[in-house]
């Protein structure tokens, strides 16, 4: 991209000014007598925990590097003690749990 201006994009001003440009909301739709019962069958429990559940606690292994980029994302890395797999590189002095 080595020019200086910018070129029109109409399509964008009809994009960020959709109340200009689109139409109104359409009558919506009806909810199916399928839809609205209970499922068959057997339901799961999650039991992970959710993202921000996990960055309040720090977890055994995991080390929080701080954010990183324009972005601001978090970032972190982990030693071998939070790797999971066969042969980790720099192993931990646990033994492994008896299953």
């Amino acid at each position: 991209m080595d020019e200086t201006r910018q070129q029109d994009n109409p399509s964008a001003h009809r994009s960020f000014h959709p109340e200009e440009h689109a139409p109104g909301p359409g009558p919506g739709r009806k909810v199916s007598k399928e839809e609205s019962q209970d499922v068959a069958g057997d339901t799961a429990k999650s039991t992970g925990r959710r993202g921000e559940e996990r960055a309040k606690g720090s977890e055994e292994g995991m080390h929080d590097t701080g954010r990183r980029g324009r972005s601001q994302r978090p970032s972190g890395t982990k030693d071998a003690s939070a790797t999971t797999g066969v042969d980790p590189q720099n192993p931990s002095d646990k033994k492994p749990r008896q299953g």
